[in-house]
């Protein structure tokens, strides 16, 4: 008897052994849900162009002009943090943890300009795109070859938060980060500091507003500061939003439109002081202006990327990014 209630307690464990195991591989064959959300969207200057990201690096890209199906790829190096096309629209640059260029009219997979894990936090193109300025993990500001990914300069130091991009006439660039400044783009010599010290909130997101002669900038404390950048004197701050200024642009008409990720989208006049909200509009990824100059183009959290008319408040259309 002592025999046989031992070989049925082995054979009782090794059907719960089996069937544990089996429940395992069920458990992990199950695929986790992709996150949806857009976290980077980029247009190329004529508009034709439209990129979409999360933040797994999933990238959709359409060209608006022939109607066709978007092209998707992955590119699988950590969280994407940036999408920028080059002025003309030929490539698409990709900031993550390593670097990369897509070429539109050439769909296939993207191609590594940097493989190093530096952890890009921002890329940007010049005026004549053949250099990309980028900031990565050890708060390096470069700029490099567009095509080669060779050093061109290197100056030290930004943080990875704070974006870094040309000035409109491409002589000199600005970083946000801890402590704001101005470099001449050619010898990477610091032009002047934005801020008298070193600052305890950070600035990220930056636009230049070129008919006011004026460089703005996203903050931590929720408020938009404005500079000009000739004399790197401070003119304006915007009234605060509860959160952190995340995404920041100009429109057409000199509004300046900033938000937090998530929160709703506002608006402010910085000549008049008016300000409105966009309360519907919440995105998830940075703003870009429409071609038109009216229009916002913006991520969000389900997986879409929505048009909004500015003159309007309202919006004009979306787009539902197809699971990569």
């Amino acid at each position: 008897m002592l025999g046989t209630s031992r070989t049925a307690a082995v054979i009782a464990l090794s059907i719960s052994v089996i069937a544990s195991g089996v429940w395992a591989i069920l458990v992990s064959s199950r695929k986790t849900p992709a996150d949806r959300k857009i976290s980077n969207v980029a247009v190329s200057s004529t508009g034709n162009l439209l990129a979409a990201g999360t933040a797994q690096g999933k990238i959709t890209v359409w060209d608006q002009t022939t109607g066709g199906a978007p092209h998707q790829f992955s590119f699988p190096y950590g969280p994407l943090n940036d999408l920028r096309f080059s002025p003309d629209g030929h490539l698409l640059a990709i900031a993550s943890r390593n670097l990369g260029v897509y070429t539109p009219a050439e769909p296939a997979a993207p191609r590594l300009l940097r493989s190093d894990n530096e952890n890009y936090g921002s890329v940007r193109f010049s005026k004549d795109g053949q250099s990309l300025l980028v900031v990565n993990g050890t708060s390096i500001m470069e700029t490099i070859d567009a095509h080669s990914g060779a050093a061109r300069l290197k100056v030290c130091c930004s943080s990875i938060y704070g974006d870094a991009t040309f000035t409109p006439d491409g002589e000199a660039f600005v970083n946000a980060g801890h402590w704001p400044g101005l470099w001449d783009a050619h010898s990477g010599k610091l032009l002047g500091r934005f801020t008298t010290n070193r600052e305890i909130e950070t600035f990220r997101p930056i636009a230049f507003d070129d008919r006011r002669g004026v460089v703005m900038m996203g903050s931590q404390d929720g408020r938009v500061y404005v500079w000009d950048v000739a004399s790197r004197k401070l003119l304006a701050i915007s009234p605060p939003q509860s959160a952190y200024v995340d995404t920041l642009i100009v429109s057409k008409n000199g509004w300046v439109i900033f938000a937090g990720f998530g929160r709703s989208v506002e608006m402010w006049n910085p000549d008049t002081g008016q300000h409105g909200t966009l309360t519907p509009a919440r995105p998830t990824s940075n703003l870009v202006p429409g071609p038109d100059g009216d229009s916002i183009i913006f991520g969000t959290v389900n997986g879409e990327v929505e048009f909004w008319d500015l003159r309007t408040e309202q919006r004009v259309r979306s787009i539902n990014v197809p699971p990569v």
